[in-house]
């Protein structure tokens, strides 16, 4: 199934049919049934595919989380509605807590063993780098499984936050003494960072 295959059969489901969607998202029908079948000339871009998909999933017409899956699929990953509990083993951070117990006691021995000659070979170091990577790997997948738990005791309305840093740009200018004004190097600035520019 393709990306267009996914939408098509969600498109097709929803009540109305192609023709309803297409009104909904300001178009002709011909139009989205192009953009629908891949055509060379008529492109369906990100955001008129998430407002087919949403269109369908608020409906719950067959075939409605088609297009998340194939996303998901094609990154790697899987699609759980929000209403579909994960499964309990996938999610346990006990589990995850012993892997990385067994995983930094590899690193350990790794090491240890390496440094047993007082020197630490190309081949060595390769083999620590990558019990390390591996080590990192389960750290990471038990950091996701101890966030889904605490999304699990959490209301619904609070799970879907995503909460990213925010940069100040302006701040981090500002509070540089070797901004720039206007385009102009400040007072402030450095001569050998004049003559690098």
């Amino acid at each position: 199934m393709s990306l267009h295959d996914s939408l098509r059969r969600g498109a097709d489901s929803f009540p109305g049919g192609r023709a309803v969607i297409s009104l909904r998202l300001g178009k002709t029908d011909e139009v989205l049934r192009k953009e629908l079948a891949g055509s060379a000339t008529h492109k369906l871009g990100a955001m008129d595919a998430l407002a087919i998909a949403r269109l369908c999933v608020e409906t719950k017409t067959p075939h409605c989380f088609d297009y998340a899956s194939f996303v998901a699929q094609e990154c790697g990953g899987r699609f759980v509605p929000d209403d579909e509990a994960e499964p309990k083993p996938s999610i346990d951070p006990m589990r995850k807590v012993s892997r990385l117990m067994r995983e930094t006691s590899d690193v350990t021995s790794i090491v240890i063993e390496a440094l047993s000659d007082g020197v630490i070979s190309d081949n060595e170091l390769a083999c620590i780098e990558q019990e390390i990577a591996e080590a990192e790997e389960v750290l990471r997948r038990l950091r996701r499984a101890a966030q889904a738990v605490n999304a699990q005791g959490k209301p619904k309305s609070e799970r879907s936050h995503v909460n990213l840093p925010v940069l100040d740009r302006m701040e981090r200018q500002a509070a540089s003494p070797f901004a720039k004004v206007g385009g102009q190097p400040t007072e402030s600035m450095r001569t050998d960072q004049l003559v690098s520019e």
